[in-house]
């Protein structure tokens, strides 16, 4: 025991208050620091459910935290906040405040005690840190809590403020009532300070708001204040911070003052009050615009009659109703109509079309109407707050809002919904569910105000233009989910979807539809859900079990949604991870490959006596079995095949390897390409007799190397095709894969080429006949509008698709990245995405999976891209990076001429570690090579790259007459790698 532990202890004694204080939070720290873990509780049933009840038991589930790379730079300022009251007791909590800063790991910061009411103006101008926390006495920091917020500076330096998790810490040192907190949430900031003490902020920041003071109000006053975003807000998902167990004291009138003039200070007009225990804030636009509610029925009198009259007290000053009943039109519900008086007009229309479309309803009728909100509604809601619309259309018109919705309570004051979450049953569901407004949750009091992913469209409004924007509700569903769509689609253009959390509109629901979902609707949430399935819900903290409504903590053998979601869908789940060895996958694909040299030859002589143009009106696609439909091969095949359908008629058949999935894959092909609807999807076995009992065709595409044999193979088709999109031999080491894959170009099937390289490599190296297309991008998403400009002191971002597979050398990658961040530090954010491949060690911002219509966005933000392809297709990242005003570093190829002009519109590189490094460094350092380079790569997809349409042109009429549509080439023999 050191001299000043043992002053401590003469000056409060153990079995004294302050000394109870003192030693609970030398017992936490000192727990924090060895990272005991507590005894494992008493095991639950095996019926328990998922995720877990108990903290102590999450606790003990946790790894360790990473450690932070040596030369961190950041520091930090920590001011202790006291009452002054200079009793024991106050010492003794900052004291164990002290001790725990004391006790941090790679870290030292700066530590300064003032009493509360403390002039920040008096403390922060002659601050030199980088970050500063407010903690109140007693509250005890994780050892590793600097360096964890340090680590999330250094891999994201445009963070200027950083929060994590915590937890109470009663007087006897239990650790208690956790709190996990969402990515960054400005509506829920507006009722109450969900950070807390829980982050560290830029002094910079901290300095710029006028009249700051040490006290909770000047905290909350801070956060409000500063002109924070997603990007600019961090999130440490771990408990870094205990404070002192007491009850949460509710929100004041001075709060409420308080949270008004922030607002005002930065714009915002707005009233606020304190309700339900936080302030509740109705923003007052310049002007209320027009508002049109939309109300669906299937002629429920019930329901209307509950809901029309109470409209008619809603407190607004110009809006419309209509109702669009889809339960038959007759005299007797005409004259229910006309007979109905619920004190304000209503407009009704009768709605016939067959099947039933919810979305389609609600879209059709919303057009139909002329306000600049739309507000729908469902039959079973009923208004019990006048001023509901108000409070509504005020928030609608926060900038960065998509959606707003209410809490839906029902009779009874039970919460029906709280937002919508991704991820229960693998699929969506209302937060809170079942629960009471005024409980606490993992995630913090229920009657917060809430960001969600989406909110129910039993009341949702949205402004008319971002609602155009969009498309409307997606009619892909039938009856539910295009509302969580309506939702993520505001998401993906950087929006946030707001759930106000008061008594205002009550749900009953399922009076009118039932419980049960349509199963086709199941199948396309999945295809718009699936970024968040796989990569969590940023508004639930991943520290909560995903697969339930109510908050639990995660635990560590909970399935993940994705599971969930194939069992639903009745398809086998599997992990992105290599399962097996070269050896053994060629072994299992040897007997899909077989085919004999007379086989070939009929295919030679099919197409020797297939002679002149042919009309194709039918097409048989021979696909692989895929799990994506957005992006890459599979992506251009439905591309191809939806042009073929629109423009020339043609009937296109999906046949796809393997055990039948046919609602799985049509469900794909519909979410991509919604033309394509109606076309028949099915399924063939590779055997002799499976590919009999395909149906005839003018023309066999295949779409892959396995599935060439099975066109090659197949009777009936006059004329078989190779849809060649990469240098597919080259995705495998010399072995056996290699050979099997090869050979499947010398079976004499007509080549559509993605790229003059392929062509160059089918009809030169390997004497085929064969066209080619330039592939091009979707400028509805790729385009380099509304990039924002960087300062010259901001950090240089660049963009790596992460995905650990043998074609994209992502060793190379990965380790060149490593070298610049090393080199450059907080100067570089690094940015990956495609799926969870990183290593927690990795200095890179790892965004997972992302819906492709994100990626625009994210690639607007960039400065540099990098890819490393090294098969003979670069794939479609570069073309979508150049096209979004990204400067390049790619492999200098001869193969990838068509595309990139080394040192003009791209920085080529050899494929070794120090020049990818020298590439990268070169384009971090020069900012004017980088904006030319960008600019020029930008050109290049505007003059070549930019039309779908016109770049597949050609491919019909070499699929009527590839002889004579086949296009030449210079490339000898040897061309063949």
């Amino acid at each position: 025991m050191s001299d000043a532990q043992r002053a401590l202890g003469r000056l409060f004694p153990a079995e004294t208050g302050p000394g109870k204080v003192l030693r609970a939070g030398k017992e936490a720290a000192r727990a924090f620091r060895t990272e005991l873990r507590p005894p494992a509780p008493a095991p639950e049933p095996e019926d328990r459910g998922p995720g877990l009840t108990d903290y102590a038991e999450w606790r003990a589930q946790q790894p360790p935290f990473e450690a932070l790379p040596a030369g961190q730079a950041t520091t930090f300022l920590v001011i202790v906040e006291t009452t002054g009251s200079g009793d024991d007791e106050e010492q003794a909590r900052v004291l164990a405040t002290e001790e725990s800063i004391r006790a941090q790991v790679a870290l030292q910061p700066r530590t300064l005690v003032l009493p509360t009411g403390t002039p920040m103006r008096e403390v922060l101008p002659d601050a030199s840190e980088d970050f500063v926390l407010f903690l109140t006495a007693g509250s005890v920091l994780d050892p590793h809590a600097l360096e964890q917020v340090a680590k999330e500076h250094r891999v994201d330096p445009v963070r200027r403020v950083i929060g994590f998790d915590s937890d109470r810490l009663t007087a006897d040192g239990a650790r208690v009532s956790p709190l996990f907190r969402p990515v960054w949430s400005p509506e829920t900031m507006l009722g109450a300070n969900y950070l807390g003490r829980a982050f560290a902020i830029r002094i910079a920041d901290a300095r710029s708001v006028p009249g700051l003071t040490l006290d909770d109000h000047g905290v909350w006053r801070l956060l409000l204040r500063s002109d924070l975003s997603d990007e600019s807000v961090g999130r440490v998902p771990h408990v870094l911070l205990s404070v002192p167990d007491a009850p949460d004291a509710p929100a004041t009138d001075a709060d409420a003052q308080m949270v008004a003039r922030a607002l005002r200070d930065r714009g915002e007009e707005a009233t606020a009050e304190v309700a339900e225990g936080i302030v509740r804030v109705r923003f007052q636009p310049e002007e209320w615009p027009t508002v049109s509610i939309v109300v669906p029925t299937r002629h429920g009198r019930a329901n209307l009659e509950r809901l029309l009259p109470s409209l008619a007290a809603t407190d607004y000053p110009a809006f419309d109703v209509t109702v669009v009943d889809n339960g038959g039109e007759t005299e007797e519900n005409e004259a229910w109509y006309a007979a109905l008086d619920p004190g304000i007009p209503v407009r009704h229309v009768w709605w016939h079309e067959e099947p039933f479309n919810y979305s389609r309803v609600n879209t059709v009728t919303a057009r139909g109407t002329s306000g600049a909100v739309l507000v729908f509604l469902n039959d079973d809601t009923e208004v019990v707050d006048a001023g509901w619309l108000r409070e509504l259309v005020g928030m609608l018109h926060r900038d960065g809002v998509g959606t707003v919705g209410f809490q839906h309570r029902t009779g009874d004051g039970v919460v029906q919904h709280g937002g919508v979450m991704i991820g229960p049953g693998g699929f969506a569901a209302n937060l809170f569910a079942g629960m009471h407004p005024d409980d606490d949750s993992l995630i913090g009091p229920v009657r917060w105000y809430r960001d969600s992913l989406a909110v129910t469209a039993a009341c949702v409004g949205i402004r008319r233009d971002l609602f155009e924007e969009v498309g409307g509700f997606d009619e892909r569903f039938q009856l539910t989910g295009s509302d969580v769509v309506l939702g993520l689609d505001q998401v993906i253009r950087g929006r946030r979807n707001v759930v106000i959390p008061f008594d205002a509109v009550r749900h009953f629901e399922s009076l009118t539809r039932g419980p049960h979902a349509p199963r086709s609707d199941s199948f396309a949430s999945y295809w718009r859900y699936q970024p968040w399935l796989a990569s969590g819900d940023p508004y639930v903290s991943p520290n909560v079990c995903r697969l339930v409504e109510v908050p639990r903590f995660a635990a560590a053998d909970d399935p993940s949604p994705l599971e969930l979601t194939m069992a639903g869908l009745g398809r086998p789940w599997k992990s992105d991870a290599q399962q097996s060895t070269i050896s053994e996958d060629a072994t299992a694909l040897l007997p899909l490959a077989t085919i004999t040299a007379e086989e070939v030859e009929r295919v030679v002589e099919t197409h020797r006596t297939t002679v002149g143009r042919r009309e194709v009106r039918t097409i048989n696609w021979l696909l692989p079995g895929f799990d994506l439909p957005f992006f890459g091969g599979v992506n251009t095949t439905l591309r191809i095949a939806d042009k073929l359908a629109r423009e020339h008629g043609v009937v296109n058949r999906f046949l796809v390897n393997g055990h039948p999935a046919n609602e799985f894959y049509e469900s794909a092909i519909v979410a991509a390409f919604p033309g394509l609807a109606g076309s028949e999807v099915g399924n063939y076995y590779g055997t002799d007799e499976g590919l009999a009992a395909i149906p005839p065709a003018d023309a066999a595409i295949a779409t892959f190397w396995l599935t060439a044999r099975d066109v090659a193979k197949t009777p009936g088709t006059p004329r078989k095709f190779y849809l060649i999109q990469d240098y597919e031999p080259s995705f495998y080491p010399a072995s056996s894969l290699f050979a099997m894959t090869e050979q499947t170009y010398r079976l004499g099937l007509y080549g559509i080429c993605n790229t003059r390289s392929m062509h160059d490599i089918y009809a030169g190296g390997y004497g085929g006949t064969a066209t080619w297309f330039e592939p091009a991008v979707d400028r509805a998403v790729f385009h380099a509008e509304g990039r924002p400009e960087h300062g010259a002191d901001d950090p240089v971002t660049i963009f790596a698709y992460a995905r650990d597979h043998f074609r994209n050398c992502w060793e190379i990658v990965y380790a060149a990245l490593s070298e610049i961040k090393r080199r450059y530090g907080d100067r570089v954010r690094i940015v990956a995405a495609g799926a969870k491949y990183l290593p927690p060690s990795a200095d890179f911002i790892d965004l997972g999976l992302l819906d492709y219509r994100a990626t625009g966005r994210l690639y607007r933000e960039t400065d540099i891209g990098i890819t490393l392809q090294i098969s003979r297709h670069p794939s479609y990242l570069p073309l979508e990076l150049m096209a979004s005003g990204v400067a390049m570093v790619v492999p200098d190829s001869p193969w990838f001429r068509w595309l990139f002009q080394p040192g003009e519109n791209a920085r080529t590189t050899m494929m070794t570690y120090e020049e990818v490094v020298a590439a990268l460094d070169e384009l971090v350092r020069d900012a004017d090579t980088r904006r030319r380079i960008a600019a020029a790569g930008t050109a290049t997809i505007d003059e070549r790259h930019s039309d779908w349409d016109a770049a597949l042109d050609g491919i019909y009429d070499f699929l009527c007459d590839p002889e004579a549509e086949a296009r030449p080439t210079q490339a000898p023999p040897w061309a063949a790698p």
